[in-house]
């Protein structure tokens, strides 16, 4: 669960901001929350997994994680970050570990920096830079993986997976005593497989989609969807780096996520009209497994 410390209760409702999306996944026993409006603030998170994605204006949920993992420095997703150390200093949780796109660390780090100077105290932090393909520990027999994104500044998706041992097919029919005799003997009977629990692509092009496996094979896939009808083109979502839902329509017949998570959906959209637009435009079998980030 999310860290709680002596200074605060475990539960403040007061501090949540409203419009918080609450989504409960079933598969993996979980719940994904946060809010997501493109331009203005994006924070994600999953307390049984003490992860947040991005930090937005750093809302009090947000900060009991204390993994923090940063898909971009644009300020509606990372602006909060001295906020975000401020408080967990404030309620004396543990110091945290951050993690950003490698190239963005230094200025992060100075910004960071700068904040501490004005508040006549460091913050305690770990900032790790990642590029695609690093994978980090979050405990649990978890990992977090960096995932390419094609965006207008350096950024990053992630993944994160659980790596569980199953029996061989060879093994499949052996009893257990047999099985017992094997290994005793030396004989691996298991072998390691991957299990992508959940893939968030991040402020990126569609062109992701075309590559980056992770989000084809997560159980639940959060896709950047900013733009979903004819009131922005295709040809204004590239212009910022986003994908606009004719993208993901394009694509349709090759999702295969249990569950298909919009987000960063534009502030042009109420959360009644981008219900609506999805509604209307995803085919059926997409349709059914769609749960918007949205209040």
């Amino acid at each position: 669960m999310c860290a709680s410390g002596p200074h605060l209760p475990a539960h403040r409702p007061e501090l949540t901001p409203p419009g918080v999306a609450q989504i409960y996944l079933e598969r993996l026993g979980v719940r994904l929350e946060g809010q997501s409006v493109a331009g203005v603030e994006t924070w994600l998170r999953v307390p049984e997994w003490s992860l947040g994605i991005d930090v937005g204006r750093s809302p009090e949920p947000i900060v009991r994680c204390k993994h923090l993992a940063l898909t971009h420095a644009h300020m509606d997703h990372a602006g909060g970050l001295a906020q975000y150390l401020a408080l967990r200093q404030l309620y004396t949780f543990e110091p945290p570990t951050v993690y950003a796109p490698a190239e963005s660390c230094a200025d992060l780090a100075a910004i960071v920096d700068c904040w501490g100077k004005l508040h006549r105290r460091a913050f305690g932090w770990t900032l790790v830079g990642l590029r695609p393909g690093d994978e980090v520990a979050l405990g649990g027999g978890r990992w977090l993986r960096a995932l390419p994104a094609d965006h207008v500044v350096p950024a990053l998706g992630y993944a994160v997976l659980e790596r569980p041992h199953r029996r061989k097919p060879e093994f499949a029919a052996a009893a257990p005593g047999e099985l017992r005799r094997l290994a005793e003997s030396g004989v691996i009977i298991a072998e390691p497989t991957e299990r992508v629990l959940l893939a968030i692509s991040g402020d990126t092009l569609p062109t992701v989609l075309d590559r980056v496996a992770e989000l084809h094979t997560a159980e639940v896939m959060v896709m950047e969807t900013t733009f979903l009808d004819g009131r922005r083109t295709v040809a204004d979502a590239r212009v910022g780096g986003h994908t606009h839902l004719d993208d993901i329509l394009a694509r349709a017949d090759t999702l295969r996520p249990h569950v298909f998570i919009p987000y960063h959906i534009s502030q042009i959209y109420t959360p009644a009209a981008a219900r609506a637009a999805l509604a209307e435009r995803l085919p059926p079998e997409l349709l059914t497994r769609c749960r918007p980030l949205l209040p």
